[in-house]
Formats: C-alpha cells, structure tokens, sequence
C-alpha cells in the first residue's frame, strides 16, 4: 500500500489538535462570562463519577474469577 498524502486524516487531526488546544481557553473565557455554568458541570460530573465508581467495584468483581484460573494453572503444572 503506497503512503500517499491523505488530506481527510491531515485535517481531522489538525482539528482534534486545534479542539485540544482551544479547549482550556474556552472553558476559562466561559467561566469569567457566566460562573453559573461550572455549577451545572459539577453536577452532570457528580452523577458521572458515581457510574465510574460502581465500574470500578465492577472491575474487582472480575478479578476474582481471573484469579481462579490462574491458580487452578498453576496447580495443573
């Protein structure tokens, strides 16, 4: 396959990069405009944590099989 220029992956990560940098000034220029709207992030990130939290005690509950199968391999060698 010839690594030839492709002009629509150029510009979707010069956009991504862009996003990326322009993110963080916007946000800043966001807040000093209207303070009101890092009360309702707070929220929308308050509710999101909770689901992260409970992927994590989903995270320990695979462990204990995985465990399992390691030690029942090392007790077959």
């Amino acid at each position: 396959m010839a690594a030839g220029h492709r002009p629509a992956a150029i510009l979707a990560v010069l956009l991504a990069a862009a996003l990326l940098v322009s993110a963080p000034a916007l946000v800043a220029i966001l807040t000093i405009l209207d303070s009101s709207l890092l009360n309702a992030a707070r929220d929308w990130t308050s509710g999101l944590s909770a689901w992260l939290s409970y992927l994590a005690h989903a995270r320990v509950v695979l462990y204990v099989p995985l465990l399992a199968m390691v030690m029942r391999a090392r007790e077959n060698q």
